[in-house]
C-alpha cells in the first residue's frame, strides 16, 4: 500500500512543525501537540505531551486512593 501521504499536515507547517519545545527547552523536535499551559495555549513536543497525560492521570489515582469512601447505599 502506498505511503505517499504520510506527514503531510506538517509539511504545511512552518519548518515541518519543528522547533523548541517550551517545557523542556530541547531544540529541532516536532512541536504538534496544543497544550494549556499556565492559562495559554503552547505547542509542545511528544514526550512533554505524555508527561503531563502520565502527572494527570497519577494524581487522580492518588485523590481516588485517598478520598474517603461513599456510604453503601441502604435497601
Amino acid at each position: 500500500m502506498s505511503k505517499a501521504h504520510r506527514g503531510t499536515g506538517i509539511r504545511k507547517e512552518p519548518n515541518h512543525g519543528r522547533g523548541v519545545c517550551p517545557i523542556c527547552g530541547r531544540v529541532q523536535v516536532k512541536v504538534l501537540y496544543e497544550q494549556e499551559v499556565e492559562s495559554k495555549k503552547v505547542k509542545i513536543c511528544k514526550i512533554c505531551k505524555a508527561t503531563i497525560k502520565n502527572k494527570a492521570r497519577a494524581d487522580a489515582k492518588l485523590a481516588k486512593k485517598s478520598a474517603p469512601e461513599a456510604p453503601a447505599a441502604e435497601a
